[in-house]
């Protein structure tokens, strides 16, 4: 085994929890919140029928990403006819077999954009439990075997927002609680950490009002963790075990106070992130003992409104709304290339080995090749569209689909 592989294998996932298995893809965009997975033997090529290990099809539809822990892949999705339905499936990852699912009521109906649902919330699955959400806000607590522990509904403590797009950030398990904020444009806005056991609050911070979609990040760098939240038009620093600010970086005012989708994303000592969407990529350097980050670059172009970038091997690639993807140096911010790929997309990349997986709206996966010089090495279809990122777990791709979960491999 290289030291590499051992790393992956012992890896601390960015929602706290130790990762021992590298077929664990616990959250979302995998153990690091970075979606990145090396040493692996990943398809180049495949289709609706060739290189497909199982597919599932799956009630209703969703956006939200699968994730793996285990013998178990984790999806949601929703269902609006005869009525509306919030579903948690487990699947074997070996076989596609059904083993449960489970709906734990509807909350809120909440408004989303055309291209979404309510099931936007990737899940998060530690060693003990499974935690989903959906865009109303609704989080509940699973055993890995099916059992509700609880369920929290925000909207019935806090009222109805009446957000214009649902609420799609998925929770983060810190070491005390499991975080799942509360963020929208008419206040108020809080922090917020739930009891593991009780689904209680267990403390929350007030926060400026402002939407925000993207997920907090818990990185670890110089002997320190922090929980970095974005939104309100700024990325926030905590203390994750005391809750104290650290540090606040490009607090400012914008629409809805910032409204943000695309998520932070941390590699080598460097956050890159957006302050709000469709606005500039920035690229930050984490320092010691608290104290507040460098502006290492900001990009001349606006970043992507929905995906979230990909930091890998020295290059960060953004896919724009319109399918067009950016390579961008990953310490200097220059431009590399900007090239189109086919349709619309909102997937956010994912990389292993050497290769770039991007998918669009028409449901074909681009694999691209790492590096400053763009090579497209393969187009693969799945004929329906593709708007969550894919779970890498060992040398399998778990694809989620509109309605349909994919698993593939050689």
């Amino acid at each position: 085994m290289t030291a590499c592989s051992l790393l992956l294998m012992i890896a601390t996932s960015a929602s706290g929890q130790a990762v021992d298995n590298r077929n664990d893809w616990p959250s979302w965009r995998g153990a690091r919140a970075d979606g990145v997975a090396d040493e692996r033997k990943l398809p180049l090529a495949w289709s609706a029928t060739r290189n497909v290990l199982w597919s599932v099809a799956l009630p209703g539809w969703g956006n939200s990403s699968p994730v793996v822990r285990g013998n178990k892949v984790f999806v949601t999705t929703h269902v609006r006819k005869p009525a509306n339905a919030l579903i948690t499936i487990c699947l074997d990852r070996d076989t596609g077999k059904e083993l449960w699912r489970h709906d734990f009521g509807f909350g809120v109906n909440q408004r989303t954009h055309e291209k979404s649902s309510l099931a936007m919330n990737t899940p998060t699955a530690t060693s003990d439990a499974l935690y989903v959400a959906f865009g109303n806000a609704d989080i509940a607590r699973y055993t890995h075997d099916g059992k509700v522990m609880w369920v929290k509904r925000y909207m019935e403590q806090f009222g109805d927002p009446k957000m214009a797009w649902g609420y799609a950030v998925s929770p983060v398990v810190l070491g005390d609680s499991v975080l799942f904020p509360w963020n929208h444009h008419k206040g108020p806005s809080y922090l917020i950490g739930l009891d593991f056991q009780s689904g209680q609050i267990a403390w929350r911070k007030d926060r400026p009002i402002g939407t925000a979609h993207a997920t907090p990040l818990l990185v670890e760098h110089h002997g320190q963790k922090d929980l970095l939240v974005p939104g309100q038009n700024r990325l926030t620093c905590f203390d994750p075990e005391t809750r104290k600010v650290r540090w606040v970086y490009g607090e400012g005012e914008g629409p809805y106070n910032g409204e943000i989708i695309s998520s932070p994303v941390h590699g080598n000592g460097i956050v890159y992130l957006q302050l709000w969407r469709d606005t500039s990529i920035r690229a930050i350097r984490l320092r010691d003992q608290g104290r507040e980050p460098k502006t290492m670059w900001v990009s001349r172009k606006p970043g992507p409104v929905e995906s979230s970038v990909l930091a890998y091997r020295g290059l960060v690639y953004a896919l724009m709304d319109n399918g067009v993807l950016v390579c961008l140096d990953g310490n200097s911010g220059e431009e590399v290339y900007r090239e189109r790929l086919a349709s619309a997309g909102n997937s956010s990349p994912v990389a292993s080995d050497g290769r770039i997986y991007v998918s669009d709206s028409d449901g074909k996966t681009h694999v691209i090749q790492a590096g400053r010089s763009f090579k497209v090495l393969s187009v693969n279809p799945l004929g329906e569209r593709i708007s969550a990122s894919p779970a890498i777990s060992g040398d399998r791709m778990i694809y989620r689909t509109d309605s349909h979960v994919y698993c593939l491999g050689e």
